[in-house]
């Protein structure tokens, strides 16, 4: 599987804006009760936000509401407050007016936080409104045990597709060390095995930086503060929460399949062929299935290695599951 431009979901450190409504998410945390702090370059995660607006039901008085949706293995227990200039102001006691929320949410499989502000929250007098949040990110699950170590901290870093579910690819994964707060030189582990996906170093507080995808397009996984204790084993896991893309169809002539968003096929003229600033994945060869992020997309079948191609629209891939193409 090659990595392309995922040009509608790009994030820089987690900072996301979500298009829906006029929402903006903004201040997005996601930091482990053990103090490391987890930033993302380029990677698939997305805060998808909307608000609707309707009468209240009964004796419901509650001027606004939250409902959630998570895809995969992340975060349970949400809770939000609301902000106007800055101030918390009593949902109860909330006014006409347009608001900050702050939502909050515990972190599932590891004691954690993850947070994030959506801007622009609309209360109308006379009317409830409802804020709809669909979270899609990865779930890094760090397992501390205790063994001898000869004085030195061991690690192992695995990546699943999801749950249960392993990502295959050798150099998926492979984690590089930084001195904390400096990223220009990378740290050299005392010893490494398994293609440099296991090792130990000397105890210390490091960045540590895990490269996902392609080396064209990596994606990158930052756990920052990390602190290693002596004769302690850290097993690094990384959940991709993703999808399962496979062809199964029976032309043995299909070499590739091209992924875009939903909508491609019906914006392109002419005859259907690739679009590399569109396309977010490439399936390179029938038997090899490929993890894609949870969406509706349009899929593009290379036949003979560009001899022809031919669209399969609205295709969805659900976290957990494996989509067959045909």
């Amino acid at each position: 599987m090659v990595m392309k431009k995922f040009l509608a979901v790009i994030f820089i450190t987690l900072a996301i804006i979500s298009l829906l409504q006029g929402q903006k998410v903004a201040n997005y945390s996601y930091k482990l009760d053990n103090g490391i702090i987890i930033k993302s370059e380029k990677c698939w995660n997305q805060v998808w936000v909307t608000q609707q607006f309707g009468p209240f039901a009964g004796t419901d008085k509650t001027p606004v509401t939250l409902n959630t949706r998570i895809l995969g293995e992340l975060t349970e227990n949400f809770s939000f407050k609301l902000l106007s200039g800055g101030k918390e102001v009593k949902v109860q006691d909330a006014k006409p007016g347009t608001y900050v929320m702050k939502v909050t949410s515990r972190l599932k499989g590891k004691p954690g936080q993850l947070s994030f502000d959506i801007e622009n929250v609309e209360i109308k007098p006379q009317q409830k409104t409802t804020v709809s949040v669909i979270l899609y990110d990865y779930q890094l699950r760090i397992d501390e045990v205790a063994g001898s170590q000869n004085g030195l901290s061991a690690f192992s870093s695995g990546v699943e597709r999801y749950k249960g579910l392993s990502e295959q690819n050798p150099t998926c994964g492979i984690p590089t060390f930084y001195a904390k707060g400096a990223h220009d030189k990378p740290v050299t582990p005392s010893e490494t095995a398994s293609g440099n996906k296991k090792g130990k170093m000397k105890p210390g507080t490091y960045d540590v930086l895990l490269t996902l995808g392609s080396p064209a397009n990596p994606q990158k996984i930052w756990l920052e503060n990390f602190q290693m204790k002596p004769d302690i084993t850290y097993n690094i896991t990384t959940n991709l929460n993703a999808g399962i893309v496979q062809y199964t169809g029976t032309n043995k002539e299909v070499k590739a399949i091209h992924i875009y968003p939903a909508g491609t096929a019906d914006r392109q003229k002419g005859t259907a062929a690739p679009d590399k600033n569109f396309e977010i994945i490439r399936c390179e060869t029938q038997s090899v299935t490929s993890a894609c992020p949870p969406g509706t997309y349009d899929m593009l079948l290379n036949i003979g290695n560009g001899a022809k191609y031919e669209w399969r629209k609205n295709i969805a891939v659900t976290t957990g599951r494996r989509t067959e193409v045909k």
